[in-house]
């Protein structure tokens, strides 16, 4: 991993949030939360420690049914990062709901099987980003970075 990409800030725009320690005053940057979705538990931890890293939030679970759980409590999502086949439900049809669910959210595909049609498949479900496996980590960053715009 390059130095520069693990002290790459989360985002140029993000907010500032002030705390007072010790009678001083600090400007940290506020992060955005990151839920990772990713059944192999390698690639699990690779990508939390790289987008941890980077200072995001990170939670990570291995199947679309806990990541649904798991939203369903916290009722907001900032980026998701979701493994397109997954066993039982897919990424798939959790990214379709993630984009009716959160529209305003940044959603990543992830696959190893990185063809042009299982990206123009998750680009046509709603995801802003597709990247195949290995993941490129300059990718990923500039992903995690970008705004959800709409282009349907």
């Amino acid at each position: 991993m390059s130095p520069e990409l693990e002290s790459q800030p989360a985002s140029e725009e993000d907010a500032a949030e002030e705390t007072t320690v010790g009678g001083r005053r600090r400007v940290e940057p506020v992060r955005r939360s990151v839920l990772v979705v990713e059944d192999d538990p390698a690639q699990w931890a690779m990508l939390v420690e790289l987008i941890s890293l980077w200072g995001y939030r990170t939670v990570a679970v291995g199947s679309a049914e806990e990541a649904e759980a798991l939203l369903e409590q916290a009722g907001a999502l900032d980026i998701a990062v979701v493994d397109v086949f997954l066993p039982g439900e897919s990424g798939v049809q959790l990214i379709t709901r993630l984009r009716e669910q959160f529209p305003d959210s940044v959603l990543i595909g992830i696959s190893a099987l990185s063809t042009a049609a299982t990206a123009r498949r998750c680009k046509g479900i709603g995801a802003d980003t597709f990247i195949g496996k290995p993941l490129e980590p300059a990718r990923l960053a500039e992903a995690l970075r970008s705004q959800h715009q709409s282009w349907h």
